[in-house]
């Protein structure tokens, strides 16, 4: 089944320093991202807060980035203020479209290990890549990008949900350092590359065991909004991601406290959410 993504829009990185820039910025190795290959990566504000979390795509002459569309304009503007001297320049590409494939009865696949980089096939203006997950992404011309279904963009976002691959949004940017969204699972942060903003909160994060939350699949009856509280009683114990409707009602990646794993949980309304899957371990007293 496939599907155009319109969850996903398109920014374009140009100019002769344009590796070396974004390498200094975000939690990936972009200077050595080969061209025809792609990788996760995060963007981060000192503090370690992800902005936004990407997907980069080398195509040899430019480096596309793949994020929440309702974010590329900020995160553009935000990348410009640092460009000084450096010969980059970021255009908003309105004119591509992002679909996505999948496998009729795909299962989840959730990452085994980080895998830093995979090939992206580039032919003309068409890029396709198979990702870790084994959803197949294609970035083409609008006009010849495949048509929306609803059905299968559910579908797609079913298997990054029960795969453990979220997405931050506007509604959940600066909320959460990029273990408790499993980046440094699927291979978006890159613990040898250097410095770039929020890394050593990243770094120290990693090392010194200091978060406290992390990434589940919670059940429910509704379909949740992107950055609603999920509460122990009255007490607030993460939020919510990403969503998709399933037979029973919904399916959610969210990020919840360590203390909340067996604890009951619901939404700011109340509604029951069920813990499904855990991406994290709880050491038993």
């Amino acid at each position: 089944m496939q599907t155009r993504l319109p969850f996903f829009g398109v920014v374009r990185v140009s100019g002769e320093d344009r590796a070396l820039f974004l390498h200094g910025q975000l939690s990936n190795d972009i200077n050595n991202l080969a061209s025809g290959q792609a990788c996760y990566a995060t963007y981060n504000t000192p503090k370690g807060r992800v902005l936004a979390n990407m997907l980069v795509v080398n195509r040899g002459e430019d480096l596309l980035l793949v994020m929440a569309q309702d974010l590329t304009e900020a995160i553009v503007k935000r990348l410009r203020m640092f460009v000084l001297r450096a010969k980059v320049v970021f255009e908003l590409m309105p004119d591509l479209a992002v679909s996505g494939e999948l496998a009729e009865n795909a299962e989840p696949h959730p990452a085994a290990e980080p895998q830093l980089s995979f090939p992206a096939q580039i032919q003309a203006n068409t890029v396709e890549i198979t990702l870790p997950h084994t959803g197949r992404l294609k970035i083409s011309a609008a006009e010849n990008a495949a048509e929306y279904q609803a059905g299968a963009e559910n579908a797609w976002n079913l298997h990054e949900i029960r795969s453990g691959y979220p997405w931050i949004c506007a509604a959940t940017k600066e909320a959460a350092v990029a273990q408790m969204l499993n980046q440094h699972i699927i291979g978006a942060v890159h613990f040898r590359k250097g410095c770039y903003p929020g890394q050593e909160i990243i770094a120290r994060a990693q090392y010194r065991g200091q978060v406290k939350r992390g990434l589940a699949v919670l059940s429910g009856d509704s379909l949740e909004a992107a950055g609603i509280a999920v509460k122990v009683g009255e007490e607030e114990a993460g939020f919510i991601l990403n969503t998709a409707l399933t037979e029973q009602g919904s399916l959610s990646l969210a990020v919840i406290k360590f203390s909340a794993a067996e604890a009951a949980l619901t939404d700011a309304d109340g509604n029951a959410l069920k813990q499904e899957e855990l991406f994290f371990t709880v050491e038993k007293d």
